[in-house]
This record gives C-alpha cells, sequence and structure tokens, in this order.
C-alpha cells in the first residue's frame, strides 16, 4: 500500500543520514522510527480530541515523500494515528526529534517488533471489543473461539 507524509526538509536529512548509517532505505527507517514511539505511549489521546497536525514553517520546505508499505504495517499507522490523535507526519516529526536527537541511544534492537498484526473480536456481558495486536501474542490461542 502506498501512502504519503509531508516531512520537514531538516527532518528528512537526519532521516536520510540514520537510514544511509544503519544501511537501510529510508521507508524502513521512517517505519522504524514511528514503530518505536509505541513503547513510549502510556495512554492514549483524550477520547474525542482532534488530530493534531505539524506546524507548517514558511521557511522550511517540506516535501512529499512517498511510503510504500505492507498492508498490516498501514494499518498500524491508522490504529497509532488514532490513539495518539497525531498525523503519521506528525509521529514522525517526534520520533526524529526523540531518537534521532540523542546518538547514545539504541534505536535498533528488533526489526521485526510489529512484524504481524492480528484483530480479535470478543463479546464480553453482550458488549462486542476488538482487540488489537502489534505483534504476534504467544498465547493468541486463548483469544480466538
Amino acid at each position: 500500500m502506498e501512502t504519503t507524509l509531508n516531512i520537514h526538509a531538516d527532518i528528512l536529512k537526519k532521516i536520510t543520514l540514520a537510514a544511509e548509517t544503519c544501511q537501510m532505505s529510508r521507508s524502513e527507517m521512517i517505519l522504524t522510527l514511528i514503530k518505536k514511539i509505541m513503547d513510549d505511549v502510556s495512554q492514549p489521546a483524550r477520547f474525542g480530541a482532534p488530530i493534531k497536525y505539524q506546524e507548517r514553517n514558511h521557511e522550511d520546505e517540506s516535501t512529499t515523500f512517498h511510503l510504500v508499505v505492507r498492508e498490516d504495517d498501514y494499518e498500524y499507522l491508522l490504529d497509532l494515528r488514532k490513539l495518539l490523535k497525531m498525523s503519521v507526519s506528525l509521529i514522525l516529526a517526534c520520533a526524529v526529534k526523540k531518537y534521532l536527537g540523542q546518538p547514545t541511544q539504541t534505536l535498533f534492537t528488533d526489526n521485526n517488533r510489529y512484524k504481524n498484526y492480528v484483530i480479535v473480536k470478543e463479546v464480553v456481558d453482550s458488549i462486542i471489543c476488538w482487540r488489537f495486536f502489534w505483534g504476534y501474542p504467544p498465547s493468541i490461542g486463548n483469544f480466538i473461539n
């Protein structure tokens, strides 16, 4: 699937440098950075809050970056956007500031952190519940009826 991100020039330079250093594509670097944000989410944004977008900076040129992702990664991006109430472009900008601004921090521990994506429907006391798993839970058999 293809999606587009608006990336400020300074942020794209940092992504490009990090991708070259790690010998991966910019697209792989972008997905790695965005997925790393999930480790730091302690609770979702306020229910009903509007989606926040990047501030427009007239001095800085933005680039429309075409990102081709697998279907499960695309769904992951949509879920994270809804959970954080932020555009994917803003999530990426925050990730670059957080993870590429600290050269001593280890960014890459496992390239397959959120490789699998599972959605399970449960009915609890007549209430329909949906569980989203970013990664493959070891006890998935307990959730599937």
